[in-house]
């Protein structure tokens, strides 16, 4: 299935610009081989309701698109913070992420072009920053969004970003979330010095639509800031608990608790060799509260990988929790992979259940 206006279908030009849109809002160009493994996937995901997309390797956040009240532009003008912007954007873990952040207003123009590090989150699981685009020249495009934003840290590690979200204000401002891994499997913590690059930001211009159907166009530049962030400790349990189902051993290998998601381990052994990109269908408690399993920004998605004849998988909780203690629940009712023939339904359940101290 493809919304692209390339494509041999008629697509009404609201909806190819929505799918255009939300194209730019994950933030990098996927070479063509990546476009069509994507393309498989969603196709994917909509045959299997409630399968949460992949962690490893991809995007995980679908972009918020709507049109934030026009009283929040006041908050500093052309050369103000845009903080505002931020505060309604999401829930779960993004709350948490943005009451949490710290705020930096740390701003660079370039070709008229402003682009304001407004605030930035860390911890042991998963990095967000808030960064804001401003056109200062009235007339050049009807909408505004980021592309590249490329981070490291003092000692050279890259930050693997896994989506991004961009919110239109209003034709020349927009509100953007970077969603990255933090690096180190959750022992990665304490004080470190940042490094971003904004390579690049998008233009949208209604009267100059391209031969392809595509009104936005890309400004490259050098947008760079140094800042300093606390990375928040997470805690990491390892119940190592295995139970059977179908046929198939699972195994809860670890449990990376942070407060804006749960990032959950589950290693299986006896799932048909012929079937890959497993996902699970799943729901995780703890201490009597449902944690809903993430599917975008400020919450983790769920994809597997093979290790030698164990799979691997992930799965992630849309918000997190400050504190492990009390009893945990971990189900998974169903694995969805796609084999040679199409999809693979493998029913459980696979159910862990442990307390911590």
């Amino acid at each position: 299935m493809s919304l692209d206006p390339r494509a041999d279908v008629l697509v009404p030009p609201t909806l190819a610009d929505l799918a255009i849109a939300l194209e730019r809002a994950f933030a990098f160009d996927p070479a063509p081989a990546e476009v069509t493994r994507m393309d498989a996937r969603v196709a994917r995901a909509v045959a299997a309701p409630r399968v949460a997309g992949r962690r490893l390797g991809r995007p995980k956040h679908l972009a918020r698109y709507g049109l934030i009240a026009a009283a929040l532009l006041v908050l500093g003008g052309a050369t103000g913070s845009l903080l505002g912007l931020y505060g309604g954007i999401g829930g779960g873990g993004y709350t948490v992420a943005w009451d949490r952040s710290t705020k930096l207003a740390l701003t660079q123009v370039d070709q008229g072009y402003q682009v304001t590090l407004e605030a930035a989150y860390a911890d042991a699981a998963q990095t967000m920053l808030a960064i804001s685009v401003l056109d200062t020249v009235a007339g050049r495009g009807d909408q505004v969004d980021l592309r590249g934003a490329e981070l490291t840290d003092e000692a050279g590690r890259t930050y693997r970003m896994t989506g991004g979200g961009s919110t239109p204000a209003e034709a020349s401002v927009s509100a953007n979330t970077v969603w990255y891994d933090t690096p180190g499997d959750g022992s990665l913590t304490g004080n470190h010095h940042f490094f971003l690059a904004v390579t690049e930001i998008g233009v949208r211009d209604g009267n100059a639509v391209s031969s392809t159907g595509d009104p936005w166009h890309t400004v490259a530049g050098r947008w760079t800031f140094e800042f300093d962030l606390a990375i928040v400790p997470g805690t990491l349990l390892t119940p190592g608990t295995t139970v059977t189902a179908n046929g198939v051993t699972a195994t809860l290998d670890s449990i990376l608790v942070t407060p804006t998601t749960v990032r959950i381990d589950v290693a299986y052994r006896g799932l048909p060799a012929d079937a890959s990109d497993w996902a699970s269908i799943a729901s995780v408690q703890h201490a009597g509260r449902t944690l809903p399993i993430g599917s975008g920004g400020g919450g983790g998605s769920s994809g597997s990988e093979v290790v030698q004849d164990t799979i691997n998988t992930v799965i992630g909780t849309g918000i997190g929790t400050d504190t492990t203690a009390g009893s945990w629940t971990v189900r998974i009712d169903e694995l969805v992979g796609w084999g040679a023939d199409g999809q693979v339904r493998l029913a459980g359940p696979w159910a862990f259940s442990f307390s911590a101290p």
